[in-house]
Parts: C-alpha cells; sequence; structure tokens
C-alpha cells in the first residue's frame, strides 16, 4: 500500500517532476539525474524531521507560509527565466549546466513544494507508526523509481523532440510553475496573515 502510494504520488505533476522532466529533455539524463537526487536530499530531510519526531515542525502555520511564500517567489523566477528566453532550443553538444546548481535547484524546489510537505507531514506519517526503517525504504523505492521511471522516458523521448515542440515544451511548463509559483505565493501570505490574527 505505501509503495503505490508514494509511487502514484509522485507521478502527478508538481513542481518536482516537471523540474527533473524539464531538465532531462533539455540537458539529458545525467542533468536530470542530478535534479533528481537534489529532490531525494530533499525527501530525505522530511523523513529525517518524521523519524525523530518533528513533523508538527514542517506542520507549524509559520514554517509552511514561509516555505510557499519562499517557494512562489522561486517558481515565478523560473518561469521568468524559461518564458523570456526567445527561442528555447535542445542543443545535443552544448556544455552542460554546473551540476551543483541543479542539484541544489531540485533541493530547494523540493523543500518549499507544499505537495512534498502535505506528503510527508499529513499522509505519510501515519503510515510511519510500525517498523518505522522498513517503511522509509519502502517510500523512498516507490518515489525514486516513478522518478527514474520519468527520466528514463524523457531520455527516449529526447532525441523525438525538435527544437519548435521543445520551446513550446518550455513555454508550457513556465506557464505550469508560474501558476504554481503564484498559488504559493498566495498560500503564504494568507498563512502569514492567519498565523498573525
Amino acid at each position: 500500500m505505501l509503495f503505490l502510494l508514494g509511487f502514484t504520488t509522485a507521478l502527478i505533476p508538481g513542481p518536482d517532476i516537471l523540474f527533473v522532466l524539464r531538465n532531462t529533455l533539455s540537458l539529458g539524463f545525467k542533468q536530470g539525474f542530478l535534479g533528481f537526487l537534489g529532490i531525494f536530499s530533499g525527501w530525505l530531510v522530511f523523513l529525517s524531521l518524521i523519524y525523530f519526531g518533528f513533523s508538527s515542525f514542517i506542520q507549524g502555520d509559520i514554517i509552511q507560509a514561509s516555505l510557499s511564500f519562499i517557494g512562489g517567489i522561486y517558481l515565478i523566477y523560473i518561469s521568468y527565466e524559461l518564458f523570456r528566453e526567445k527561442k528555447n532550443q535542445i542543443n545535443f553538444t552544448q556544455k552542460k549546466q554546473k551540476n551543483i546548481l541543479l542539484y541544489f535547484k531540485g533541493l530547494f524546489i523540493n523543500l518549499s513544494n507544499p505537495k512534498a510537505i502535505l506528503f510527508f507531514a499529513t499522509i505519510i506519517s501515519p503510515f510511519m507508526q510500525d517498523n518505522l526503517e522498513n517503511s522509509f525504504l519502502v517510500l523512498l523505492s516507490s518515489l525514486s523509481l516513478a522518478f527514474i521511471f520519468v527520466i528514463f522516458l524523457a531520455t527516449f523521448f529526447r532525441r523525438f523532440i525538435n527544437n519548435s515542440l521543445f520551446d513550446k515544451i518550455d513555454k508550457v511548463c513556465s506557464i505550469i510553475f508560474l501558476g504554481f509559483g503564484a498559488w504559493l505565493f498566495y498560500l503564504g501570505l494568507k498563512g502569514f496573515f492567519t498565523a498573525l490574527i
């Protein structure tokens, strides 16, 4: 049950999976995987909080509002960066981005992603009551498998995508990131006002 829950939830479109998909399509397998490693590190942070009994920490109103606000601004920035390019292209001979940058982008997107926060704090916590270590392994395996599946799929289809189609995919990702960013920004502001009242 936990494996299925983790796998299907990971595949639901959100900032994490779109970030990995876009990086794999535009930069290739290695760079998509590096972005995934950043997201994986974020999962380890959330699971550590649960393991040590601090899941209530990520459920706090001010913490969630802060993460939503910062995450919203960051996703709006990413959206702007994608959209301002006049013609996004796949260049199979291009030099890759700095690996550490992709890693930290993935980590930051995951840690500021309310979908991830809610998933770990409210949905996953009840499943972690018995046999905690095995539950962690099952969950990490299911989440990782879903992302690796997307990376392999994107790597395969990358060769069939021309620059015109990739530019359209990039613009769609930009609009989706803008939508997520605006939603997170709104949730952050709302959370701050609720906490202060």
